[in-house]
């Protein structure tokens, strides 16, 4: 079982007064963790949005292209004239 951690909380201020000198550095590691693991999660929510953007632009164009090709012919669309 983990040892709970010496420290009080001062009413006035808020702050955080530890005991014991390893306290303070195991109380550390735990915010780091917390922090890096909510910034993974905000990061994953971020790329699936991104993708899901993707997704959403390349379905606009496939129905693009189906509309202006209802035959199904694959031909590539004609180049304008004077580019080379």
């Amino acid at each position: 079982m983990a040892k709970i951690p010496d420290y009080k909380k001062d009413e006035n201020t808020g702050a955080v007064i530890f005991k014991d000198a390893n306290a303070y550095a195991q109380r550390k590691k735990v915010i780091v963790k917390t922090k890096l693991a909510k910034k993974a999660e905000k990061d994953s929510k971020r790329s699936i949005n991104s993708m899901k953007t993707e997704i959403r632009d390349l379905k606009k164009l496939v129905f693009a292209l189906i509309e202006n090709n209802p035959n199904g012919e694959l031909t590539p669309p004609a180049e304008p004239e004077g580019q080379n």
